[in-house]
């Protein structure tokens, strides 16, 4: 009997490391600063033996996660539930809180600690009201012609005798059938138009990224708006496109933005597109890469942070002294930009946002 029971001890001593557990998360989706609800966490546990669970979630500012804690105790196959109210409260992929799981046994003996990571919650730019934009009239085609581009069928100049491989929806059958011999309708041609956007994500002060992230926002929704395609540039390219989807995508890069030691480089512009970049810095390789993908965009602004953010509607902001390197870098080049169509629009610290 003696023995026995000493096993048993050693059993139930030992029972912590024999549990084996898996946690799962939902009811954190996607969402804009302010948004509230009730996400879980689900815990499945297999013991062998009966142990004593201790299940705790820590808290999280920017997600409005407060600790949160459970105990039970579990034996065989248990599942155990626990509710994490949350109000997201700052752009960005933020990761959970790890699961922190505590197991000891019946009789205080043997303890084992376990991390048990449950992902992460994506919360989007700020979209807060901002003046409409310098070029924002101007986004598209706007008539506007060109030697190449897209052929605009509603815009005929002329008819001409049909040639092979002309399209059979440029034919004017009207026409053909009076003259007796096929024409054609000559079209005239127009820029593709689009926004394609770029966010230098070299930051010198925490609060750029999310102004940044928030004026793309705005220029995006506004594009998506008009049902027109349009691109951005923000860690990795995602070229020009709209709908619901495309947005989404924009949004998940915007959320994702995170600080880089290097300027990161803006990529050639689409043909015929408006050509809108958002930096900080300012430094020469991006001034130069600038010029360079403006030469085959129909517009282009170079809008320049040298603090690092701007006054939004209602807010009131110190007096900012000085030039930043960055502001005194851009001054220099601002008519060779001009030259090559990129026109630049300062904002400092101490100025709301002005888009005209």
């Amino acid at each position: 009997m003696g023995a026995l029971a000493l096993l048993l001890l050693l059993a139930l001593a030992l029972a912590p490391r024999w549990l084996r557990a898996k946690a799962k998360v939902h009811g954190f989706p996607p969402g804009f600063p302010g948004r509230a609800g009730e996400g879980r966490v689900e815990v499945e546990v297999q013991a062998p033996l009966p142990v004593l669970l201790q299940v705790e979630v820590g808290g999280s500012a920017a997600l409005g996660l407060a600790p949160r804690k459970a105990l039970a105790l579990a034996w065989g196959r248990a599942k155990l539930g626990l509710s994490l109210p949350y109000r997201y409260r700052r752009r960005g992929a933020h990761p959970l809180p790890a699961l922190q799981l505590r197991a000891r046994g019946v009789l205080g003996l043997g303890e084992r600690r376990l991390a048990l990571p449950l992902g992460e919650a994506l919360v989007y730019p700020a979209l807060r009201p901002l003046p409409p934009l310098l070029p924002a009239p101007a986004f598209f085609l706007e008539g506007r012609r060109a030697p190449w581009g897209l052929q605009d069928p509603l815009e005929a100049v002329g008819l001409r005798p049909y040639r092979p491989g002309d399209p059979l929806r440029l034919l004017a059958r009207k026409a053909s059938l009076r003259l007796g011999r096929p024409v054609v309708r000559e079209v005239e041609r127009r820029l593709e138009g689009g926004l394609f956007l770029h966010v230098d994500t070299q930051s010198l002060h925490p609060s750029y990224l999310d102004h940044a992230a928030s004026l793309a926002f705005g220029l995006l929704l506004e594009a998506e708006r008009r049902g027109e395609r349009y691109g951005l540039s923000a860690s990795e390219v995602l070229p020009l496109g709209r709908g619901k989807a495309h947005l989404r995508r924009a949004l998940e890069l915007l959320a994702r933005l995170a600080p880089s030691p290097a300027a990161s480089l803006p990529p050639p512009a689409p043909w015929g597109s408006t050509y809108v970049l958002l930096t900080q810095v300012a430094g020469e390789a991006f001034l130069k890469a600038a010029l360079k993908g403006a030469r085959r965009a129909r517009e282009g602004l170079l809008v320049l942070l040298p603090e690092g953010y701007f006054l939004f509607p209602g807010e009131k902001g110190r007096p900012v002294h000085g030039k930043p390197p960055g502001l005194e870098r851009a001054l220099r080049y601002r008519a060779l930009l001009l030259a090559h169509g990129v026109q630049l629009l300062v904002v400092r610290g101490h100025e709301p946002f002005r888009g005209k």
